[in-house]
């Protein structure tokens, strides 16, 4: 099964044939990618023959009386798919998953139910309501797994008394727009929710936690996933103030988010729960799939094609369109240098850049890192570079990502296309559907951010 829907149209937009086959090489590296944190494989290894397996750890089912499955994110329903198909025995289970997707997956046992994403809706408020309910049952004789992926900030969410709905949809508004990275997102995310940040570790206990996750940070913090549900919280009211402070979005939030940071603070409101607390005893935490593995998986296949190999690393931040430039650079290097490499070449990375928003367009980081290189790589025949979500959704557009080689400035051009003023107006998406160059995916059910990356031919 290939997960990029137009990767024939996608090879053949090339000029010339050294541009078809480099498109077609990372095309299907990183359709290889994906499919390696494919989250039903990525869960249903770690559990075989009535067990839980962690590195040498083993969790016998049969200890606990009941089995309650709750969850979030965008990998949500595979994932849950992999636990009822592998465990016997589930008592209830209620799992948030992006609108439109809870029908992709068939399940008896485990609601899937649809919430909000980016944005919470009332189906995100309605569904945790419905997770705190089902863990209420539980105690010490009972095992609550958990099921977090990307995506599970927005689409398990209960705020803290005081915040409604519209408040929560304009502070994460304000936040994704700031061009706060997704630490200070969370930090923020964390201290006006009464489930993340450690509190649904809390309100599960005592009853047994295993949590399998699929990570979608950079670095793998557990704190960090989906605002660390399960977690403990290492961040205060007070770091959340400073990223409010530090993005200038004191004076724009609702007054009600204001508030209940103010007293968390001024100590009226609990902190979440910190490294140390006993609750975390009864808690295991698992990423069974992180951007790594895939990129690592991308890194292998063009290796097997012949490619001189490097991977970068999967913690790739900054700016879309400089990162954009900076791989145009590498990929220039490599063509008329031979370094770092020798072509042919394959530069690989991984990781979640972002998007300062000025303009009105339509896009996402991942077709406005390929934009800032187009006219970079103008001239390179067989030089190549793409970045794509791993989710298969980029920004606010259709696509998962983009592709461009030397030849992108030249089509674009002819057709009456600027780059620049594309980029001026974040309207990355535009400019590829134009071209036929937006890598389309559909969702793809996993989420391990972003991968990115550079081919040039011999």
């Amino acid at each position: 099964m290939s997960y990029i829907k137009n990767l024939e149209d996608l090879t053949m937009n090339g000029l010339t044939q050294k541009d078809k086959n480099a498109r077609r090489s990372i095309l299907l590296s990183f359709d290889k990618a994906i499919a390696s944190v494919d989250p039903y494989k990525s869960v249903s290894s770690r559990i075989s023959d009535g067990s839980i397996f962690q590195m040498n750890k083993s969790i016998e089912l049969s200890d606990f009386e009941e089995i309650f499955v709750i969850g979030a994110g965008k990998a949500g329903g595979m994932m849950a798919k992999a636990v009822e198909d592998k465990i016997e025995g589930i008592s209830e289970g209620w799992v948030n998953v992006p609108a439109k997707t809870e029908k992709l997956v068939n399940l008896s046992k485990i609601r899937l139910n649809p919430a909000g994403h980016p944005i919470p809706d009332e189906g995100s408020i309605n569904g945790a309501k419905e997770m705190l309910r089902i863990i209420s049952k539980a105690d010490e004789r009972d095992l609550v797994i958990v099921l977090i992926s990307g995506g599970g900030s927005a689409l398990m969410e209960y705020p803290m008394e005081g915040i409604t709905l519209e408040d929560l949809r304009e502070m994460n508004r304000l936040l994704v727009l700031s061009g706060a990275d997704i630490r200070e997102i969370n930090t923020v995310r964390k201290h006006v929710s009464r489930l993340k940040g450690g509190r649904l570790a809390e309100a599960a206990y005592p009853a047994r936690v295993v949590s399998f996750i699929i990570s979608d940070v950079i670095g793998d913090p557990l704190d960090t996933i989906a605002s660390g549900p399960t977690a403990p919280d290492e961040t205060t009211f007070q770091d959340a103030w400073e990223v409010l402070r530090n993005y200038s979005l004191v004076e724009k939030m609702p007054q009600s988010i204001i508030k209940v940071i103010k007293d968390g603070m001024e100590g009226r409101i609990p902190e979440t729960p910190k490294p140390g607390d006993p609750i975390f005893e009864n808690v295991t935490n698992m990423i069974v799939a992180n951007n790594l593995k895939a990129v690592q998986a991308a890194e292998g296949t063009l290796r097997s094609l012949g490619y001189n190999t490097l991977v970068l690393g999967s913690r790739v931040q900054g700016e879309a369109r400089h990162v954009g430039k900076m791989l145009a650079g590498l990929a220039s290097s490599i063509k008329n240098e031979g370094i770092p490499l020798s072509p042919p070449a394959a530069l690989l990375m991984g990781g979640e850049t972002t998007v300062t928003v000025t303009g009105k367009g339509v896009g996402g980081r991942n077709q406005e890192l390929v934009l800032g290189a187009v006219r970079q790589v103008a001239g390179l025949d067989g030089v190549v570079i793409a970045s794509i979500g791993t989710d298969g959704i980029d920004g606010t557009s259709e696509a998962a990502g983009a592709i461009c080689d030397g030849h992108t400035l030249e089509r674009a051009l002819r057709e009456g296309l600027k780059p620049e003023e594309y980029l001026k107006n974040n309207d990355s998406y535009s400019f590829f559907s134009w071209l036929g160059d937006a890598i389309i995916t559909g969702p793809t059910l996993t989420n391990v951010m972003d991968l990115m990356g550079v081919v040039v031919e011999d």
